[in-house]
């Protein structure tokens, strides 16, 4: 139940991102983003604290350390990331959106993958808290110098004294009023809610289950690889062919990529590679679902309304914080949920929640409906096209065995 709630307070401070719409437009956005970016790095100070803290200190004032640090940072972090989307959209042509967000991804994403196998090898098998000393340190230079290239990024001059003052109430207003911002919203959420419910508690679910701390990282590095792997293929999909297909495929696929974590049991050499499995579809699949809705996002919303572009990561991030604190509190009254059906099938919570999360993909496959565009090209046609040239090889790899079985046919 810490961690829905932890969860919750890391995310919730995202909600800051209103009060700076309007200074995007006055001050703009580069300037508002390179402050507040090099701020979140200066306020995740007290995490070099922790250590000290987890050693010294009671549990309960530990953990709330931790949580309001975390909620500092994010904070600091949503001020600033009102300019992100908006900037982006000010240098980025639409024809090029998928294959450039699929480029961006795979370079931060292949960061990550190794910011992860690192501290897994520091953290090693027992870490200690020096260790994570050590990883907390790091993390404090590398948010310092993630703000450095901002000041060197370029947009569109801000509009000082053209930009009517409007209250947050009215910007809300207009972008619900909008049917095209409220389809596409309402399928972030369904979407957003369904692929992070049960995140925070699969690390929990390892570590139960005896994996280290060090398999743990190193499996969650999995979704790196899977981004990295996948991104360019999803990129071009999109500019070739739309979104739609993308999002019906993805459907399907993190629906079976959640399911299947019920299967998961104790640390086992084939436990690990089953682990590291399901972490690696679950990326590939919600690699190519949120590079189509960015895709879909940029293309969606005008220039001229570049806060629905806030408005949107906003909801995304509101659905983040809520569901899996609904989850940890489902956890939390199914905990004493333990029988075998059968004899073959266990039942428990987790079990029950990776169930009910996969089936509630179905909401947002239904609501995708309605964020179709007239050059989007139909899902079979798409998959055929994808799997074209795997059969085309197949094909003529297996030609001269055909040929030769034939002619000892024939002599035969």
């Amino acid at each position: 139940m810490f961690l829905g709630i932890f969860n919750f307070v890391s995310v919730a401070p995202f909600i800051l991102c209103l009060f700076t719409m309007s200074a995007i437009e006055k001050q703009g956005k580069i300037k508002i983003l390179f402050l507040w970016r090099s701020l979140s790095a200066v306020f995740a100070i007290p995490f070099l604290f922790l250590p000290f803290a987890a050693e010294w200190w009671p549990q309960w004032a530990a953990l709330l350390l931790l949580a309001a640090a975390n909620s500092l940072r994010n904070g600091a972090t949503a001020i600033g990331s009102t300019g992100w989307f908006p900037l982006l959209q000010d240098i980025i042509p639409l024809r090029y959106t998928g294959r450039f967000f699929a480029k961006l991804r795979i370079s931060w994403q292949a960061a990550s993958l190794i910011c992860l196998i690192i501290s897994a090898v520091i953290l090693g098998t027992d870490p200690n808290w020096f260790r994570f000393e050590i990883l907390f340190a790091f993390a404090l230079v590398g948010g310092i110098v993630m703000a450095v290239p901002i000041a060197g990024m370029v947009e569109k001059p801000a509009q000082i004294e053209t930009t009517p003052a409007i209250s947050i109430y009215s910007r809300i207003k207009e972008f619900w009023g909008d049917e095209s911002m409220r389809n596409y919203t309402l399928y972030v959420i369904a979407y957003m809610a369904a692929s992070t419910a049960i995140e925070p508690f699969k690390v929990k679910l390892l570590s139960d289950r005896g994996y280290s701390y060090g398999f743990i990282l190193a499996g969650t590095a999995m979704v790196g690889v899977g981004a990295v792997i996948s991104l360019a293929f999803w990129g071009t999909l999109a500019d070739k062919f739309g979104n739609r297909a993308i999002f019906g495929i993805s459907h399907i696929g993190m629906m079976l990529s959640t399911v299947t974590w019920v299967f998961v049991g104790k640390n086992s050499t084939a436990g690990m590679v089953f682990v590291m499995l399901l972490y690696f579809s679950w990326s590939v699949f919600n690699s190519g679902n949120t590079l189509a809705q960015t895709n879909y996002m940029l293309r969606a919303v005008p220039p001229s309304r570049q806060n629905h572009l806030t408005l949107i990561s906003l909801a995304k991030y509101l659905a983040t914080a809520v569901t899996p604190l609904v989850a940890s509190l489902f956890l939390g009254f199914s905990s004493n949920l333990n029988f075998t059906l059968g004899g073959i099938v266990q039942i428990n919570g987790y079990n029950i929640l990776f169930a009910m999360t996969a089936l509630s993909f179905i909401i947002p496959h239904l609501l995708s409906k309605h964020l179709r565009a007239r050059t989007d090209r139909p899902t079979v046609y798409v998959i055929h096209h994808a799997i074209r040239p795997i059969f085309d090889t197949l094909v003529y790899v297996t030609r001269p065995i055909k040929s030769l079985t034939h002619k000892h046919n024939s002599k035969g």
